[in-house]
């Protein structure tokens, strides 16, 4: 039993009666999703009063809009800047004085906010040139697609919410814990779609585990 209680792009919850360990594996294969993230800078120029690390762990963590690329160890290409079919080249040269942010990257309608990189003075410079990989949570937080928690719907239980008193009393007359589940995406891909991939994944890994032991 799944019902809905809010959804959107970004977030959505319901509240189900399926197990726990079920919840918590399609929790952990949210990690298992191929999400798009810089995976290299080269700086030619920054005058700006960040380090150049600080410039690149910034751009590393932008959300960018998700491609279907090959993941680089599944590329047969062999570069180590990959190839068309497993990296993305984007590009960002800015001048002040400016807030330099991350919709500047070329090419445009790459990023999925506008998110402040550097603040640049009269004369200053900021231009580099990055590499954008797919890679999965379990390998960098910057590819992680969101994140999946669940409570116990009677743990949620408020003083002054009358609705979840009375979903607390349901539950109980039931004799079963129910959850509620909540689905936030950090923008890369639509919640619903981190929701249908973990399932996905996790299906897959229990499909080669069957295979496996058989």
């Amino acid at each position: 039993m799944i019902k809905l209680i809010n959804k959107s792009n970004e977030k959505i919850s319901f509240k189900t009666d399926m197990d726990i360990s079920i919840a918590n594996a399609i929790r952990r294969s949210a990690n298992y999703i191929p999400i798009l993230a810089v995976d290299s800078l080269e700086i030619s120029k920054n005058d700006s009063a960040l380090y150049d690390e600080i410039i690149a762990h910034r751009v590393g963590l932008i959300p960018l809009v998700n491609e279907k690329l090959k993941l680089p160890q599944e590329c047969d290409c062999g570069k180590e800047d990959g190839c068309g079919k497993c990296s993305i080249k984007l590009k960002l040269s800015a001048s002040g004085p400016a807030t330099v942010y991350s919709d500047e990257l070329s090419p445009k309608n790459s990023v999925v906010y506008k998110m402040p990189i550097a603040l640049l003075d009269k004369d200053q410079e900021l231009e580099f040139v990055a590499i954008a990989k797919m890679g999965l949570g379990i390998q960098h937080a910057k590819h992680s697609p969101g994140m999946i928690f669940y409570r116990y719907t009677e743990d949620l239980e408020k003083e002054d919410d009358e609705s979840f008193n009375k979903l607390v009393e349901k539950s109980k007359k039931n004799g079963e814990k129910e959850l509620t589940v909540f689905i936030e995406s950090w923008g890369q891909i639509p919640a619903k779609e981190i929701f249908t991939d973990s399932v996905d994944v996790l299906n897959k890994e229990i499909k080669k585990l069957v295979k496996s032991v058989k």
